[in-house]
């Protein structure tokens, strides 16, 4: 089975973070709370030389769906 958007939400929205392929999807504020201002999401790949932060987490979201699908 294929994990859908809303599997990936549903996992951030409770507090994990989500690792796959190489690809990095969290809430900042869930595990930096001073770092991060309010809900900010995290999307990072060393590989892809991918490090972006979104305020939206259907934004931050795509791009990691978008980043594990290239592998």
């Amino acid at each position: 089975m294929k994990a859908t958007k809303e599997d990936y939400k549903s996992v951030i929205f409770s507090g994990c973070s989500i690792d796959r392929k190489g690809v990095s999807l969290c809430n900042l504020a869930n595990h930096h709370p001073r770092l991060a201002q309010s809900n900010e999401y995290q999307v990072w790949s060393h590989k892809d030389k991918e490090f972006k932060l979104y305020k939206n987490i259907d934004e931050a979201v795509e791009k990691f769906i978008e980043l594990i699908n290239r592998r």
